[in-house]
């Protein structure tokens, strides 16, 4: 057997506190012996298998923390026994390191392309067995660190997520006329949809999409929903509530970060729209065609520029039967797989294809088909109102 250590006197135990649980794999006993004796005296604990089947149930047993596993083996070969490994080990980080008596290049892209992480020759090096050891055990640390962090993320974000989700439905007014439905890409949206009536009967509907996307985005449409509730209790004007909401952010928001919004207010038989970076506000008749289009006259919300217009709110008048459909750019700018966008026009075409009851449906059944099991890159949301 070529498995003599070499250069004893040149390897240092790894740092206090790094102790791994190493599993030794080789089909020889004196193999395993010499290997189990430099692992040992490097200060980590140790445990055997004889072949790769036995490394498999020495893995589901123990969980080690670590793998030095022999190539040539009968039966199921280190290189099989790496991929299943690998494969049950998938949601953790476990370093394998491979031991042969090869060297040449192809045998050790061969290794890495199975799955391990480094190659060690025969005879071992017990000081490059020393160092390679140590730097897993500061990998396998960092890793356990990073975990930590991010389960105490995951914590944090889901308290911020139902602290939002409380904000935004406190106040939200319920309406059979009103669908609607948000649809983030991350633990948080940036995009919100909100409900509310006035204490003589207006209806208020505002859909708000912030920059990005997750925690950040999902702070950056609070101080929206916080203007919008307080201003349509007292039955005001749209530009004023715009107005209003974007000298708020502008005080709380850093440079770069804005809203874009859709503000509708209906009231009796007339109603007004202000629209502000979101997709054009549509104004559907009976049978889903387009019977008035809002554009984006207005600079999203949040955005400071002297010489920027600001447009007056647009009135319009419907008939009953009519529907108002506003919805994020996180709709239509949606890709497949392809690359393709979902777009306004097959949005439009939707609308046009389906009963009034069941258009909201039925472009959230077209998004998914588009999208073909993929996500898409940004929040959408989407909301329906019937005018009678």
């Amino acid at each position: 057997m070529n498995l003599v250590p070499t250069a004893l006197e040149t390897a240092h135990p790894v740092e206090p506190g790094r102790q791994l649980t190493v599993l030794v794999v080789d089909d020889t006993l004196i193999g395993r012996a010499t290997v189990s004796a430099l692992v040992r005296r490097l200060g980590h604990r140790c445990f055997e298998a004889s072949d790769g089947a036995a490394a498999i149930q020495a893995y589901r047993a123990h969980r080690p923390d670590l793998v030095l596993m022999d190539v040539v083996m009968p039966g199921m070969d280190g290189l099989t026994a790496t991929r299943e490994l690998r494969r049950l080990a998938a949601d953790t980080f476990l370093p394998i390191l491979l031991l042969s008596a090869r060297s040449d290049d192809a045998d050790m892209i061969a290794g890495l392309e199975a799955g391990a992480d480094d190659y060690l020759t025969k005879p071992i090096n017990f000081a490059v067995l020393a160092a390679k050891l140590a730097n897993c055990a500061r990998l396998i640390q960092m890793h356990f660190s990073l975990a930590n962090y991010r389960a105490v993320q995951e914590q944090e974000i889901e308290f911020a997520r139902h602290v939002i989700e409380r904000q935004v439905q406190s106040k939200m007014s319920s309406d059979p006329k009103v669908r609607y439905s948000v649809t983030p890409t991350a633990s948080l949206s940036g995009d919100i949809v909100a409900l509310a009536r006035s204490p003589s009967g207006s209806l208020y509907a505002l859909l708000a999409d912030a920059t990005g996307h997750g925690l950040a985005a999902a702070i950056s449409v609070l101080p929206v929903l916080q203007v919008f509730y307080g201003m349509a209790d007292k039955n005001l004007s749209l530009g004023l509530i715009a107005g209003e909401i974007n000298r708020h952010l502008l005080s709380v928001l850093p440079v770069g970060r804005f809203v874009a919004a859709s503000i509708i207010r209906v009231a009796g038989s007339e109603g007004e729209v202000w629209v502000g970076g979101t997709p054009d506000v549509l104004l559907l008749d009976r049978s889903g065609e387009v019977s008035e289009r809002f554009e984006s006259l207005n600079l999203p919300l949040g955005i400071d520029i002297d010489d920027a217009r600001d447009v007056p709110p647009r009135q319009f008048a419907w008939t009953p039967g009519d529907q108002l459909v506003l919805c994020s750019d996180g709709l239509t700018d949606a890709r497949a797989p392809s690359g393709e966008a979902f777009s306004s026009a097959r949005f439009e075409a939707v609308l046009r294809e389906a009963p009034p009851a069941q258009r909201h449906d039925a472009v959230r059944a077209a998004l998914a088909v588009h999208l073909d099991g993929a996500s898409a890159h940004d929040d959408v949301s989407l909301m329906m109102i019937d005018l009678d």
